[in-house]
């Protein structure tokens, strides 16, 4: 028999404090592995960090292995990008990443701990030298000559520093919404926005300014940190007191950069906050050309662990389309085990959703909705009962459509009440459910209280492209005519809306052939718990399981964490990481 030759690769981590990830990279420059899983931040992450780390390094090396042909490994380098690895936390980040290491059964001659800016950098400059500036959880900083940071300002934590990062950014906005309810600030959307966050807890104190204290001390920074998208969500949509934090940290930002920043070469922008919204224009707007984009950090790890391994430095633009390309894993539950997450899930939106469309292809190893049904004994098509008189999901009826546009507007700020937000209360139900009920009505599924009351309702698109085709034809047109694009000054949250109307997302990527159906769920407060979410999800799968569907994908923000641990623990998985979104999905069995 012949004795295959190992692999010679070099490993690459980016370990931050809401997700890590690990990737493989071969001398010839192959990605064979890129793993995502939960974050191992000692300061800010739950968990066991060294089992969780573990496991995602371990997946990547059984992955790469079988990419190989069973081949063994020699790992030649390892470079872990580390958030907390600066010098009061490195001991402990060196250990972690030691350990994980070596657990996963790699054995490279040693592994480099770096923090996680000097990742980021080499993840967006082609060239040694320039300056970085992070906002994610955490926010920092730095001035780089020959990949190696010179110079630094902030990066300090939560407690003492991490100015305008998402952590300060929703933390400042939990603040405020504190004082809203304490009367000692002004009037915010923030604070029925924070609501909707606490009431995923379970049910409340009776008091909502200690059901706001319950929620920090059970939550960690990271998770808190779930909070920023909303905040800049309220600033987008006009909150003064959201556009005054989203401000600050602007000012921030650039304040920090300033200190380091030697005003010459480009400057590298990362992290969640840099991403995309109102913190990023304004940073944008501030650097102009000077700026680039970061690509994933695992990219920055994996260009300084060839150049520790001796090989040439890859080429940026080589290695982060690589990356982006190769099919991502992901192992571990992102959040604590939340099987009733509460607030509203909106999975994606008509043609799969804001959050669904896309290129890059980038897929885990798929759910598997037929094993979950097989446990619980399902039957295609079913629809379960409520327990012991509760509510009960049943299928959806004509005369329901008033409710479920109600719930629509009920749920349509991040999970809370969108009736102050929108001028005409009935543009969300146009775009996020209208279609459904009308093009697809045999697959909406209700949950009713005893006396028939809507209280949630699940709607589903069996496939998505030609949805989107029926959508264009017999949809779109007549809203069109009723709302005429509005002009580029106007700003406000309908305009956006109507937008919408006018240029539909649509649905791309590999993964849409196998999972060619997508859904939405909204869920009143009131019918959140007892497993209601579940049994609405169940109900649809089972439905499309039945009309021969061969899978589902839908869409969940990136940072909300309660959502993405219920998908997992009702069998999703993982099919593509977006910016600031995941795209989600199942296998569905043959019925």
């Amino acid at each position: 028999m012949d004795v295959l030759s190992p692999a010679r690769v070099v490993v690459g981590l980016d370990v931050g404090g809401t997700s890590s990830t690990a990737g493989v990279l071969t001398e010839d420059g192959d990605v064979l592995a890129v793993v995502a899983g939960p974050g191992a931040n000692v300061r800010s992450s739950p968990g066991a960090l060294a089992d969780q780390l573990t496991e995602v390094v371990a997946t990547a090396a059984r992955r790469a292995r079988d990419r190989v042909s069973g081949a063994e490994l020699e790992t030649l380098a390892c470079v872990a990008g580390v958030s907390g690895a600066g010098a009061a936390g490195r001991g402990y980040a060196v250990d972690l990443i030691e350990r994980s290491v070596s657990r996963a059964g790699l054995r490279p001659p040693s592994v480099e701990v770096v923090t996680d800016p000097v990742v980021a950098f080499a993840a967006g400059s082609p060239e040694p030298r320039g300056s970085l500036l992070l906002s994610g959880t955490g926010a920092v900083a730095c001035r780089f000559e020959e990949l190696a940071e010179v110079e630094r300002c902030d990066g300090l934590g939560w407690i003492l520093g991490d100015t305008g990062s998402g952590v300060w950014m929703a933390l400042e906005g939990l603040r405020a919404a504190a004082a809203d309810l304490d009367r000692r600030g002004p009037k915010t959307a923030l604070t029925a926005a924070a609501a909707g966050m606490t009431a995923a807890l379970g049910p409340g104190t009776g008091d909502s300014r200690q059901d706001l204290v319950r929620l920090v001390d059970v939550r960690s920074p990271a998770e808190l940190g779930e909070f920023a998208p909303v905040v800049s969500g309220c600033a987008a949509a006009g909150d003064e007191v959201a556009l005054d934090i989203v401000e600050r940290a602007v000012d921030a930002l650039l304040a920090t950069l300033a200190v380091v920043d030697d005003g010459g070469a480009s400057v590298v922008v990362a992290g969640s906050v840099l991403t995309e919204g109102p913190v990023r224009d304004g940073v944008l707007q501030a650097l102009r050309d000077r700026a680039r984009d970061a690509a994933r950090p695992v990219v920055g790890a994996l260009r300084l662990a060839a150049a520790k391994a001796g090989w040439p430095l890859p080429e940026l633009d080589r290695v982060a389309p690589a990356v982006a390309a190769e099919p991502i894993l992901t192992v571990g539950a992102w959040s604590r085990d939340t099987a009733t997450a509460g607030g509203s899930a909106s999975a994606g939106s008509v043609g799969g959703g804001p959050t669904a469309g896309g290129s890059g292809g980038r897929h885990s190893a798929g759910g598997d909705w037929a094993r979950v049904a097989s446990a619980r004994g399902a039957s295609a098509g079913g629809a379960p009962a409520g327990r012991g008189g509760g509510p009960a999901v049943d299928r959806y009826l004509p005369e329901d459509r008033e409710a479920l546009y109600r719930i629509c507007l009920l749920t349509g700020d991040s999970g809370s009440d969108a009736t102050s937000k929108y001028r005409d209360g009935d543009l969300l139900g146009h775009i996020y459910l209208g279609p459904y009920l009308e093009l697809e009505p045999s697959h909406a599924r209700v949950l009713r209280r005893s006396d028939g009351t809507p209280l949630g309702y699940v709607v589903t698109a069996p496939n998505t492209s030609a949805f989107e085709e029926e959508c264009e034809r017999s949809w779109w047109p007549r809203l069109r005519e009723r709302y005429p694009e509005p002009p580029r000054e106007d700003t406000s949250p309908d305009a956006g809306l109507i937008r919408t109307i006018h240029h539909p997302p649509r649905a791309t990527g590999p993964w849409l052939d196998e999972h060619p159906a997508h859904l939405h769920i909204d869920i009143l407060p009131e019918g959140q718990g007892d497993g209601n979410g579940r049994r609405l999800i169940e109900a649809a799968l089972d439905d499309l399981t039945a009309a021969g569907v061969p899978g589902m994908h839908l869409g969940v923000g990136a940072q909300n964490l309660a959502a993405i641990g219920f998908y997992e623990h009702i069998g999703l998985r993982v099919l593509e990481h977006k910016p600031s979104a995941l795209i989600m999905g199942t296998r569905l069995p043959r019925s």
